[in-house]
């Protein structure tokens, strides 16, 4: 088996290595003890070994499983690591813990990297926003201060305050001998949205997104981007196949794509299949960075979306002649958050986006920025 790490879990991974949970590498079950590395896969049956590979695809670890726990999440992973070979060097290498530069007497953990001139010396967190942490980096060093970079973990097990006192947990051990952190001052989120339609091959998200976009464009003061699952598929992820995880990707870059049109103020339409809760909820979070987030599920019946087949997709997925098959062979997970559901009675184009968009400017009109 292997697993592409997101970039949270390549930060574990470095983290491991620079000995921030001790001298051995590896992972453990996440117990009461926050302090630990830890690795989430989606997978339900879980192999003796697992080949961990980094964002280009290129093998840099295996695990060798010891131990693991299924949950609605997916499977945790315990074992032993062992590298097989370097990773390309992260932003910043010579400021992050892998570097081996003496810890700093006293720094201020930032959380947010928002740099102030009375904070000393910085801990600054690695986020995944190269340009908001070269920003921090440039105004930091620009004055003096030693800078460290901590490399934010992915940390599944943990959200909110428990999350920000692993990081400061990590800062104590691998960047200050002291600590001071800072909370993250959260600033006002924009008026950009993403609205993803989400529901099975057939059941008219496509053809529904499109109306809606057009109603958005004629209705909303927003510029309204489309970001169509097939037109996405051939532009920006003709490299996946359907397995699980390149889908995960292919709705990761949707999301992340739709997130940055939200954050200048747009309103992106996204009608790709998504039918994982994990998917939906990883790019609700993205979404809510900068805006606001509105999920759709176009409920239309299996029976339904199977007897319109336009592309005979169906007929092969029976057929086993196409694997893992949303509805066939691959699950739906039913949305439980949907903000709307269309598609169940049986109504019109028109009347379905008629619903949606009601609901899209309604949220734009009672929120407070």
């Amino acid at each position: 088996m292997q697993l592409r790490l997101s970039p949270a879990q390549l930060n574990e991974l470095e983290l491991m290595r620079a000995g921030a949970y001790g001298s051995e590498l590896g992972y453990q079950l996440p117990t009461a003890d926050a302090h630990v590395a830890t690795l989430l896969v989606r997978d339900v049956a879980v192999p003796a070994a697992i080949d961990l590979l980094d964002t280009e695809a290129t093998p840099i670890a295996r695990v060798e499983v010891t131990g693991s726990h299924t949950t609605s999440s997916g499977t945790w992973i315990a074992g032993p690591v062992t590298m097989l070979r370097e990773p390309a060097a992260p932003t910043f290498a010579e400021s992050r813990p892998a570097a081996g530069k003496p810890l700093l007497e006293h720094a201020t953990l930032v959380l947010g990297n928002d740099v102030r001139d009375g904070d000393g010396d910085l801990v600054l967190v690695d986020d995944g926003d190269a340009e908001a942490l070269t920003r921090a980096m440039s105004a930091a060093t620009r004055t003096g201060r030693e800078v460290r970079v901590l490399p934010r973990p992915a940390a599944a097990h943990l959200s909110g305050d428990l999350a920000d006192d692993l990081l400061t947990h990590l800062a104590e051990v691998v960047c200050a001998s002291s600590i001071t952190t800072r909370r993250k001052v959260r600033r006002a989120r924009g008026n950009g949205a993403v609205v993803l339609l989400s529901g099975l091959s057939g059941s008219g998200k496509s053809t529904i997104a499109r109306q809606l976009t057009r109603r958005l464009r004629a209705e909303s003061h927003q510029r309204v981007t489309l970001l169509d699952g097939d037109e996405v598929r051939a532009m920006l992820s003709s490299g996946l196949g359907f397995s699980r995880a390149d889908r995960e990707l292919n709705v990761r870059r949707i999301g992340w794509v739709a997130a940055q049109l939200a954050a200048h103020g747009g309103i992106a339409v996204c009608a790709p299949i998504a039918p994982y809760e994990t998917m939906r909820a990883e790019m609700r979070t993205m979404a809510e960075e900068n805006g606001r987030f509105v999920l759709v599920h176009v409920a239309t019946p299996l029976e339904v979306c199977e007897a319109r087949d336009r592309k005979g997709l169906y007929a092969k997925a029976r057929a086993g002649e196409i694997k893992e098959f949303t509805g066939i062979s691959d699950p739906y997970e039913t949305p439980v958050d949907a903000d709307v559901v269309v598609g169940a009675d049986g109504e019109s184009v028109e009347e379905a986006a008629e619903t949606v968009l009601r609901a899209v400017l309604h949220a734009e009109a009672s929120y407070v920025i």
